[in-house]
């Protein structure tokens, strides 16, 4: 069974993606249970095919999906999104109507039947053997909170991964391929003050904000559960604000597609059209204090692709991270306040 199967969960095509139909480099599946290194799954890959091992079709999902797995020591992020999105810009999406809001957001969201195009989730997992388990702890889809599953790895290098599902009986059993992004951690880096770069790697959850301006904190903990996960050249974000309602995947299945889109639209936006879940990915790097974001690969707003940044960091070690955000329009500076959780 897949992980969607198993908890509607999953499924990066970069400019410099490989012909998906290519073999995974590296791939060796003659290795034997027991003998996977959990420290070579630490990073973030990029899915390339899926292959079903009954009929052997496969489907190279990187000419049509970009697929991120990130993985540290016990935690994981996961997130996903359609080719062919599209969104307007802040100001532009402020311009429109209500109702042409309502159909911007759907379109990028979700297609015509209410099935998702784009999806973001984490939580934690473990390694037996060859068998690697895994609950939820953050998802798209607040019915899958602290449900998980299974998968069996079948080989793991340095530049690919292989897991096949476990499925329930009468399924197909499927082999996804990976291929790695990162540099599995020996990308060299120099101390900065009283910055260690080296620190920052790991899953990290934002605990509060300060406005600098006004003292005012807000304790995001008790309301929203957001995960910062990085590696020493990417990131993902995945955030949810708690007591999002719960719809099982059979009450889903039952609904008229109209009904399905209403529901699933509701979890990722309030009534006011403001966010309660959230999930993007990129790279970076930190030079002088600072951590600079690379372009934009993953959003839930397509209009963030391919924007850059900067945020000065004013405390990181291992057990804080603290940044402050660009002004705004009006000059407001917020400083972000992070607690190591891996």
């Amino acid at each position: 069974m897949t992980r969607q199967a198993i908890t509607a969960l999953l499924l990066l095509a970069t400019a410099c993606t490989p012909a998906p139909d290519q073999p995974a480099p590296g791939a060796d599946e003659s290795a034997q249970p027991g003998t996977i290194d959990k420290d070579k799954l630490h990073g973030v890959w990029q899915i390339m095919t899926v292959r079903n091992l009954d009929t052997g079709e496969v489907d190279s999902i990187a000419n049509h999906r970009t697929i991120w797995t990130h993985y540290t020591d016990s935690h994981w992020t996961y997130v996903w999104m359609d080719a062919g999105r599209e969104g307007s810009t802040p100001a532009e999406f402020a311009a429109l109507a209500p109702e042409a809001r309502y159909a911007e957001n759907r379109a990028k969201m979700l297609d015509d039947e209410g099935e998702w195009r784009f999806w973001g989730s984490g939580g934690e997992w473990w390694l037996d053997s060859d068998m690697m388990g895994y609950t939820n702890v953050v998802s798209i889809e607040p019915y899958q909170v602290q449900m998980g599953g299974v998968e069996k790895v079948v080989y793991v290098n340095d530049t690919a991964y292989a897991y096949h599902t476990v499925p329930a009986d009468g399924e197909a059993v499927e082999e996804y391929t990976h291929r790695r992004l990162d540099t599995m951690g020996e990308l060299a880096v120099t101390r900065q003050g009283d910055i260690d770069p080296a620190d920052l790697r790991g899953n990290w959850q934002i605990t509060s904000t300060r406005n600098l301006a006004t003292g005012e904190v807000d304790e995001v903990w008790q309301h929203r559960t957001a995960w910062f996960h990085v590696t020493d050249t990417h990131w993902t974000y995945v955030w949810m604000k708690k007591g999002r309602p719960v719809v099982t995947p059979g009450e889903v299945g039952r609904m008229a597609p109209e009904q399905r889109i209403t529901t699933r639209y509701a979890q990722i936006w309030d009534d006011r059209n403001e966010p309660v879940f959230w999930a993007s990915g990129g790279t970076y790097s930190i030079v002088d204090s600072m951590f600079v974001v690379g372009p934009r690969v993953l959003s839930i707003e397509p209009h963030w692709i391919g924007v850059e940044g900067e945020e000065p960091i004013t405390r990181l070690d291992r057990e804080a991270y603290v940044y402050l955000s660009p002004p705004r329009a009006d000059g407001t500076v917020i400083e972000t306040t992070h607690r190591r959780i891996d």
